[in-house]
């Protein structure tokens, strides 16, 4: 029985005003004809198979034309919502598409109700799939008036690992029934702590998402097949638990960044794991340096030639960060005379001006400024506080943590309303 696992597709993504349609379709091309030329039996895709929750037409129909085409080319087919997936969009046609073999599991419901047990061409069993999907609060945990950050985390944390204890006890149960042991492979789409994150997914992680340990997930599971995060990884080191990553480069930290999806084959219960690239579909590039600096690279003739011959864009996509000691004024208008002396398509996507970017008042320990952009919200909130105290003279301790706990649940239901919405 052979698996492949990917995740993250982001259909119908708009990445600074450019749409990504005609990667993401180059992708799935390419997907089909891995699937086929593999003989793959099962897909797992881990959620977040759209970037939004209202996908626009057109990427609905680059959806349901791949589902056609796999359809005749895998034996099942298994998706999950993520967190930017609309849970009932995805499950609208469910019961149409498991004519097809594809199972769909957008709302997370009874254990049950996400257990697949796939047979091979003798209608034998020969793999148990456990769908969960991306758990919302309302899936996994009644909703208390009153309830501090701190409690609302740790129900939340107690219900995820409630949801796949459930779901792995009753895998197990059908699996005690088999008269050969089988493997059991469980999907998830999450934060889990310690994983490495990228731009794309470098949100708000307060609450459950960047607090959900490994220990979460049963010792049944011989796969584990994650979504959420864009970078291929394993879980606390364990090779049977993995992130298969996105498949394009999701923001301009991805550049260069290798893609996979993941085959499995399995030896009885012993998955056999063999990371499969995936092409290059455009050219990403992150340039950074003074102005000088910047011009030679995009006037040297390697930088427009050297494309992947799979690129589906003529453009090289390109964001410039200015490094240089000197203020340089009119940045933007410079740079784009620079690309207007070549005579490659340079698209310049993105130009950040490390100069002017803000930075914290508050020193580390060796008198570095640190920029905004890396500090996670919550740091930044508790500095502030602290500044208060310092500059103002104002005692805060009596209610720095009642103010903590209420920050932390703001940005918690604005994470949780973001994740709803789309």
């Amino acid at each position: 029985m052979r698996i492949i696992h990917t995740s993250d597709w982001h259909l119908g993504q708009i990445w600074n005003g450019r749409s990504r349609k005609t990667e993401s379709a180059a992708f799935l091309n390419w997907l089909l004809e891995l699937l086929k030329s593999q003989s793959v039996d099962v897909l797992i895709a881990a959620g977040d198979i759209f970037d939004t929750g209202t996908p626009a037409p057109d990427t609905q129909t680059l959806y349901y034309r791949f589902l056609q085409q796999v359809s005749s080319v895998c034996r099942t087919t298994v998706i999950i919502a993520g967190n930017h997936d609309s849970p009932s969009f995805l499950d609208a046609p469910k019961i149409l598409l498991r004519e097809l073999n594809i199972y769909v599991v957008g709302v997370a419901g009874q254990p049950e109700e996400e257990i697949i047990v796939v047979n091979d061409s003798n209608q034998e069993p020969m793999m148990i799939i456990a769908a969960v999907p991306f758990l919302r609060d309302r899936d996994i945990r009644i909703i208390g008036a009153g309830e501090s950050a701190e409690e609302k985390e740790n129900q939340s944390i107690a219900g995820i690992r409630r949801h796949y204890k459930q779901v792995c006890d009753t895998a197990e149960v059908i699996r005690c029934k088999m008269e050969r042991a089988i493997p059991l492979v469980v999907t998830g789409h999450l934060f889990v702590a310690g994983g490495k994150t990228s731009e794309k997914v470098r949100e708000i992680h307060v609450g459950t998402l960047g607090q959900l340990g490994n220990d979460i997930f049963p010792n049944e599971i011989d796969y584990l097949a994650l979504g959420h995060l864009h970078i291929p990884q394993t879980v606390a080191h364990q090779e049977t638990r993995r992130y298969s990553g996105s498949p394009i480069p999701m923001s301009f930290d991805e550049a260069g960044q290798e893609k996979i999806v993941l085959q499995i084959d399995f030896d009885g219960r012993t998955p056999i794991i063999q990371p499969i690239p995936v092409p290059v579909f455009s050219k990403i590039v992150r340039i950074e340096g003074n102005l000088e600096e910047i011009r030679e690279k995009l006037t040297d003739p390697c930088f427009s030639d050297d494309k992947p011959e799979t690129a589906v864009e003529p453009e090289i996509f390109v964001e410039v960060i200015y490094t240089g000691t000197q203020p340089e004024p009119d940045l933007i208008r410079k740079i784009n005379d620079i690309v207007s002396e070549t005579k490659a398509k340079i698209d310049i996507v993105r130009i950040r001006n490390s100069r002017i970017i803000t930075a914290v008042p508050i020193q580390t320990s060796a008198s570095t400024p640190e920029k905004l952009e890396d500090l996670n919200p919550v740091i930044i909130f508790e500095r502030l506080l602290e500044n208060v105290q310092k500059i103002r003279g104002i005692d805060i301790n009596e209610r720095k943590n009642e103010w903590m706990n209420a920050y932390k649940e703001i940005l918690d239901e604005c994470l949780n309303a973001q994740h709803n919405n789309g």
